[in-house]
């Protein structure tokens, strides 16, 4: 081996300083998912905990982008690399976290920009200066993820639709209480591709702290009871058990359903029906709103058979 420091010092190739870089930072992002897995196991956190998913998406592309440091990527190749590292972190999470296809789907376009974010963001950082100071960074981002579920509020949320149906309310009643299997297919394109959505809703009676249930595709089963009622007018459940299925759980949390009946001058019925549910995933503003886009879907799968029934 040479030792002269005025021979070229032989570097790996360029794929594996690329591959390099793609698997550290996915292995940085799914340690610091466990990392929060293990705190919430053993009571540093009170409640249910995902690390946000601007942060640790953003980091794993900052330490990817350190490891490519020394082929100064153009923004093409950076562009390209985040892509596969996207993939591998996505196809990783369904066997690690056992996390479902909608749920990949919904996550991917923001994952994939907060990677490719945090690795333009090294591959400016880091092209002229890798000293300690500036890598020093990494670990500092790692503590605020760990840190930063310690500071949040629990994010709750209502849905709430209406629908116009051309029945009196007293008709109307009949068919919210309880219905038996809606015979039309899915038409929101999510429940077309896999995620669960209504069929049925059975009640042990309408009166005050009945069983009911509703029934999901793929055998999905909410276990309800009815925690008010006044006959053509309300009803209001608490969701008291969700099925165990991998779009659920850790991401979301409905508590409570109510359908109100409002009659008016023309002898319509104005069917109004509304869901509370609590988030546990960040950002909030993007998964609210796919929380709101599918849970609208669910409202109106379900008032529109109503209606289709009460106007029969």
């Amino acid at each position: 081996m040479s030792t002269d420091p005025t021979m070229p010092v032989d570097l790996p190739p360029s794929w594996k300083i690329w591959l390099k870089g793609i698997v550290i930072g996915d292995v940085s992002i799914g340690l610091l998912y466990g990392a929060c897995a293990l705190l919430q196991t053993i009571g540093v956190y009170d409640t249910l905990v995902i690390p946000s998913l601007f942060l640790v998406p953003l980091l794993g592309g900052l330490i990817a982008s350190y490891f490519w440091r020394t082929l100064q990527p153009r923004i093409g190749a950076t562009i390209l690399n985040t892509f596969w590292m996207t993939f591998l972190a996505l196809a990783g999470s369904t066997i690690a976290f056992h996390e479902g296809v909608i749920c990949l789907l919904i996550v991917s376009p923001l994952f994939y920009l907060l990677v490719l974010t945090g690795a333009c963001l090294g591959r400016i950082w880091f092209r002229t200066d890798t000293t300690r100071l500036r890598v020093t960074l990494l670990p500092c981002l790692a503590v605020a993820i760990l840190a930063e579920p310690m500071t949040r509020i629990d994010t709750k949320g209502v849905v709430v639709d209406e629908l116009v149906i051309h029945a009196p309310a007293a008709k109307v009643w009949r068919e919210v209480t309880s219905f038996p299997e809606i015979p039309s297919a899915p038409k929101f394109w999510l429940f077309r591709m896999g995620l669960p959505y209504p069929v049925a809703t059975t009640s042990a009676g309408d009166f005050v702290n009945a069983d009911r249930k509703c029934i999901f595709s793929h055998d999905a089963i909410f276990t309800e009871k009815i925690v008010e009622l006044v006959p053509q007018e309300k009803l209001t459940f608490d969701i008291l058990e969700s099925p165990p299925d991998p779009e659920l759980i850790g991401h979301l949390t409905p508590h409570r359903g109510q359908f109100v009946l409002r009659s008016n001058a023309d002898g319509t019925t104005t069917l109004i029906g509304s869901t509370w549910y609590t988030l546990h995933v960040r950002p909030v503003w993007y998964f609210d709103w796919w929380t709101q886009h599918i849970f609208r879907a669910v409202h109106l799968r379900v008032m529109e058979d109503v209606r289709r029934r009460a106007e029969s």
